[in-house]
């Protein structure tokens, strides 16, 4: 249990960093885009951007998740290496014709998109850029199966900086406008894209099954529609929001569905990175259904404090670096931030679902979870604006998770200690009530007696007795190794043991 829990906590952390380090990168250049491009030119980039992430949901037809459930489907390389082949063969051969029908109709694209021919040279470099990173998807798939999670994070930030280079040279120095953009995005994705076609082709080799193809995209494709779903259900809001109250309000809870968002960014996507592959593995031996309890009720606990954390401080954080006239949204983060931990749970137990190889069935969830937020969406953002956005977004997420956790049991039951993790959660609720009832408006007071709850708060999980004696220690090891990493000898404290 404890090597299972370092090396998950190992790899989503080399995962997480990638992540918060693309985020970084990639509000850095807002403000070249804003200072550079008018407004009819940045609204030409989204929704050429939208489309083409549309174009990517629809055409994926589930491959990336059948590829990473079928290469642990078998041990043997050569026929791992024939299954990760099909898939890329088929996508170079699939996005390589999607992106010629679209450069030969670029014009009629433009018109249709932007109500003009003018812009036909933006479709082309942004099909260029979708063959690429289409079938360069599941060469990143192919990475994480093979838990290279060091190489991944390499090569996702070498094609970030790559792209901030090239897009910061063609807008700001040789100043060719919105173009230019397309243009530095397109050749950083070609130049990574060449390099994992090449780094994986030369592992698995040219092979190609037919039957093979068609097993995948009959586990797959159904599971299109669990990212249509996703879609729906994380930007369905703001078009409610907008319909039904002000562009002012859309703005305001958008911004604070950014930091709710934090959550995932930094917990939940590294987590569901390196546990698809890892569930496979684990699913095989003799314990693992009592492996899949802690495991649930570790990523629980790292749901919640991160959660309780972003919540507590984000008072301070709107302070320093958000305008006044965005500061009602901070009181909206709390909420949401909440809403992806219920989110976050829900995810953990796909798991079981992919196991069994009940693709339909997480895609009739995923349906049925769309249509009752947007029926949410449609009742609480008319009733409540943008609060009834944030309750909408809480309610559907816990019905998914719920839908996900029964069906998931069904076919790969397991206990979960659901008072365990319920006891941590209202813990971090009590205190963040604490906090709230703080009557102190200076700054430096509220913050030290913020650090003082969130120790409380810390303290306070130890002493619950929902972590083995073993996980603790576990966690406080890895703790120090990391503080010994940056310089510090130890962490000088006690762990609380059960």
């Amino acid at each position: 249990m404890k090597d299972e829990l370092q090396k998950l906590i190992r790899h989503a952390a080399v995962y997480g960093f990638g992540r918060i380090v693309g985020r970084a990168g990639s509000f850095f250049l807002i403000p070249v885009y804003t200072h550079y491009f008018s407004a009819s030119d940045y609204g030409a980039m989204e929704i050429l951007s939208l489309a083409a992430m549309v174009a990517g949901i629809l055409l994926a037809l589930g491959l990336p998740t059948s590829l990473m459930r079928f290469y642990y489907a078998n041990d043997d390389p050569q026929e791992r290496g024939r299954t990760v082949s099909t898939v890329l063969l088929f996508s170079l051969a699939l996005g390589g014709s999607i992106a010629g029908l679209v450069i030969l109709n670029a014009s009629t694209i433009s018109r249709m998109l932007l109500g003009s021919e003018g812009q036909a040279v933006l479709v082309r470099l942004v099909a260029v850029t979708f063959f690429f990173s289409y079938f360069s998807d599941l060469a990143w798939v192919y990475l994480r199966a093979k838990q290279r999670s060091g190489l991944y994070v390499f090569l996702t930030q070498a094609s970030l900086i790559g792209a901030i280079i090239l897009n910061l040279y063609f807008v700001a120095v040789r100043k060719i406008g919105v173009v230019g953009a397309f243009w530095g995005n397109a050749i950083a994705t070609a130049t990574i894209g060449m390099i994992l076609l090449f780094l994986t082709l030369r592992e698995v080799g040219l092979r190609f099954s037919p039957s093979r193809l068609g097993t995948m995209l009959r586990f797959g494709a159904p599971l299109t529609l669990i990212w249509v779903a996703a879609f729906a259900l994380n930007y369905s809001d703001r078009f409610f929001l907008q319909r039904f109250t002000s562009l002012a309000e859309v703005g305001v809870y958008a911004l604070a569905y950014k930091f709710g968002y934090v959550l995932s960014l930094m917990v939940i996507q590294p987590f569901q990175l390196i546990w698809e592959p890892q569930s496979y593995e684990i699913a095989k031996r003799d314990n693992a259904k009592e492996i899949f309890p802690r495991l649930f009720v570790l990523y629980s606990i790292a749901l919640t404090t991160v959660a309780f954390l972003v919540a507590l401080f984000i008072r301070e954080v709107f302070e320093v670096f958000v305008n006044a006239r965005f500061q009602f949204g901070a009181r909206m983060v709390p909420l949401i931030v909440y809403a992806y931990v219920v989110q976050g749970m829900g995810l953990f137990f796909e798991a079981g679902l992919l196991i069994r190889k009940k693709s339909r069935t997480i895609a009739a969830i995923g349906v049925v979870s769309t249509l009752f937020c947007l029926a949410c969406n449609a009742v609480l953002i008319f009733a409540l604006g943008a609060w009834g956005a944030c309750l909408s977004t809480l309610i559907s997420f816990g019905v998914l998770s719920a839908a996900t956790y029964f069906y998931s049991q069904r076919c790969y039951p397991f206990h979960c200690d659901f008072s365990g993790v319920g006891k941590v959660i209202a813990l971090s609720v009590l205190v963040l009530f604490a906090a709230w009832m703080l009557p102190v408006e200076s700054f430096a007071p509220r913050m030290v007696y913020k650090l003082a709850l969130a120790a409380v708060f810390l303290f306070g999980v130890f002493k619950l007795r929902v972590l083995q004696p073993e996980e603790a220690s576990a966690l406080k090891e890895l703790v120090e190794a990391g503080c010994r990493k940056i310089g510090w000898s130890s962490l000088g404290v006690a762990v609380p043991r059960n």
